[in-house]
């Protein structure tokens, strides 16, 4: 052998090849484990959010069932002490804000002994959370009646309504923008605030008659029908 020849080691190139594939496989373990990891973790905030949204969802649209069918009861069963409901509606003798149950629960009696409703739908319905609060929005378009003939007229068993002289006469189309703003308190989602129209521009309006949107509206429909109460002028 010559001085300057270097004799390799036996087996030393198999247990290089075998060292760099198991340093392979280890890597590839570890990238496999984070990304499962992380795959976990979106998984599990996806079905917490959406769980999330399902249980104020539910919430909301009881509060909107409770007060299409004039339940003074059942409105107020989602305020706390903490609640507060906003009155934000162009013309109404109800404006202002009410921050105690006692005050909240008197002001929705007032509004269904004075314009009891008969259907109501939502529209543009959103929900956003973030952390424990929820945010709700939606624009709810009622029937309200807007005096006593009103009573008889359309709550004896009517198919249509077709925006008829005779009927916008006695009704009319309360277009509501409106906000639920809740929060998460030791594990209960809670009412906090309750915005029957928004300030400004956004504030309720009803209008004479029956618009578009529930033109031949027939019983039985997506939108909810409610009880016929006492009546008088908009409130």
């Amino acid at each position: 052998m010559a001085d300057n020849e270097i004799k390799k080691p036996e087996g030393g190139g198999k247990k290089s090849s075998l060292l760099a594939m198991l340093a392979v496989i280890v890597v590839l373990i570890i990238i496999a484990g984070a990304g499962w990891g992380l795959y976990l973790t979106k998984s599990s905030t996806t079905t917490s959010t959406a769980q999330t949204e399902n249980e104020v969802t539910s919430l909301a649209y009881s509060h909107w069932q409770a007060i299409g069918v004039e339940n003074v009861s059942q409105t107020a069963s989602q305020y706390t002490s903490s609640s507060v409901l906003y009155w934000n509606v162009i013309g109404s003798k109800l404006n202002g804000t009410y921050s105690n149950t006692s005050s909240i629960e008197a002001t929705w009696a007032s509004f269904f002994a004075h314009d009891p409703i008969d259907y109501y739908s939502v529209y543009n319905y959103k929900i956003s959370v973030s952390g424990n609060y929820a945010n709700v929005t939606a624009d709810l378009w009622y029937i309200v009646l807007i005096n006593q003939s009103a009573k008889t007229n359309l709550s004896s068993g009517f198919k249509y309504i077709n925006g008829s002289k005779s009927v916008n006469s006695t009704v009319g189309t309360l277009i509501m923008p409106y906000l639920l703003q809740y929060q998460k308190v030791g594990g209960t989602w809670e009412l906090m605030s309750d915005w029957w129209g928004l300030p400004g521009a956004q504030q309720g309006h009803v209008y004479p008659g029956i618009i578009e949107q529930f033109a031949n509206l027939k019983t039985g429909s997506s939108s909810s029908s409610g009880s016929s109460g006492g009546g008088g002028g908009y409130y």
